[in-house]
This record gives C-alpha cells, structure tokens and sequence, in this order.
C-alpha cells in the first residue's frame, strides 16, 4: 500500500527552471528539489545578473554608468563565491573571460530603452495556481511592460536560431506568457552582437502548454513513488551537463548508490 510520497513537498512551487531540469535531466531534478542541492556560481552566471541589474539601473535613471555598475556589480557577485584573483579584488581587473560584462549591459540597456516602453515591474515575483495542477506554479520575469515581456540572456556565443538551440528559454518565456496573456521576447547579447527575438503566439502556445504537461508529469511522478529511493532505483543517475561540478557528481553517486543498496 502506497505511503505519503516525500519526493515533492507540500509547498513545492512548479517553474521554468524546474520542468527543464525535469525533461533535460532527471537525476538533477531530483538533487536540486529532493536533497535541495545547488549550482555553484560560475562566471556566465554572474554575468548575466551583473548586466541585466546594470540595465536596469539604466533604465530608471538616465544618468546611471550602465558599464560601470555592470563591472560593480559582478565585482559584489563573484569575488567570493569565484575566488577572484589578488589582482582582481586589489585593482579591479576583470577576467578575462568576464572583461565583456560592461558591453552586454550597454546592449541590454540601449534595446530596453529603444523599446520606448514604460516599465511596469522588474524581476516581480508571481505565484499563481493553475486548474490541472495541485501545485502552484513561480515565475519571475526580468523586464515587465503593460504588454510584453522581455527576458534577457547574456551569452558568449550568440544564437543564431534561439528556436532550434535554446528551447529551454523559448519554454521559459512561453509560460511566462500562457500565465501573464502577455507578449513575450528574448534579448540575447554578447559584447559584440544584440538580438531581440519575439516569440509567436503558435509557438507560445505549442510550448507554453509542453511546460504544463511537464509540470503534470513531476505530479505524477510524485504519487508513483514512495520515496527517492525508488525514484533512484527507477532512473539511471546522468552527470553530464555543465550544472554538475565534481561536489555535485560525488554527492549524487553517493545517494545513488545508496539506494541500490536498499
């Protein structure tokens, strides 16, 4: 007789980011949302949170540094969890692999404001039920107008059809979408290249409901199994994929071959 499943607790919140790690990656769905296990920070990261807050300050004030406050920012993010060099944290060096930040920022904040939009709310959390679900669904966009949605993404290597290559951002923001009833767009950027990217409403559409039904499947998942372990024993581990570092692969090993052991 089936016990109470531990797997999805009572206040677990369906998101983007979550159906993706679902469908991409079991194993990291499970680490993440079951042994609460998290991504250490790596330089893409906090590039892309040092540009998208610079634009911001852009964009409620025309007076702000945009490359300045893009470079301070990612100074305040990285130079701890990074272990940024003596260098670095003494002189302000960027890295070289992050000595892009400044300019993506200034794309980001000059395609916003080309949009001649006003803001309405940035980075506002939104928690809402949906009928086929028992759990609420999350979502953040970054940039919200009265009828688009624009998320940003700081890139290396520009895409040159986010609808092939990035499908996990294309299903982000189609929820985000079939949740709002907004206009949706991706605003990619390296320091050399800006592209904002609107999403159709088939498309929206088409993937927006993909992320319900994946929701969907992580219920049912739920109320298959009595325990992680079984979910461990039922799927194989897979540590492929740049969200895994070494840490990550020794703790997820561990519990799985824990529960082959049962």
């Amino acid at each position: 007789m089936k016990t109470n499943n531990p797997i999805l607790s009572d206040d677990y919140r369906h998101s983007a980011s979550r159906g993706n790690d679902y469908v991409s990656n079991p194993s990291l769905w499970l680490m993440r949302n079951y042994f609460n296990l998290q991504s250490d920070l790596n330089y893409s990261m906090a590039m892309g949170i040092a540009s998208e807050i610079a634009a911001h300050h852009g964009i409620v004030d025309n007076k702000a540094n945009v490359k300045n406050i893009a470079v301070n920012q990612f100074k305040t993010i990285a130079e701890e969890p990074l272990s940024l060099d003596e260098d670095y944290t003494k002189n302000g060096v960027i890295p070289k692999q992050m000595d892009k930040v400044g300019a993506i920022a200034e794309h980001f904040h000059k395609t916003l404001s080309n949009l001649n939009m006003e803001l309405q709310e940035y980075n506002k959390k939104y928690i809402v039920e949906h009928p086929d679900l028992k759990h609420k669904i999350t979502y953040v966009p970054d940039f919200e107008y009265e009828n688009l949605i624009v998320d940003t993404k700081a890139t290396q290597q520009f895409p040159t059809d986010p609808f092939k290559s990035k499908l996990n951002h294309i299903r982000q923001v189609s929820l985000y979408s079939l949740l709002s009833g907004k206009e949706v767009a991706l605003l990619y950027a390296t320091d050399k290249k800006v592209g904002l990217f609107t999403i159709p409403d088939k498309v929206v559409k088409r993937e927006g409901e993909f992320m319900i039904d994946v929701f969907s499947k992580i219920e049912k998942t739920n109320s298959l199994f009595d325990n992680a372990e079984q979910f461990m024993e039922f799927n194989i581990l897979n540590t492929e994929g740049y969200q895994w570092d070494e840490n990550a692969k020794t703790i997820a090993n561990r519990y799985w071959t824990k529960a082959k052991r049962r």
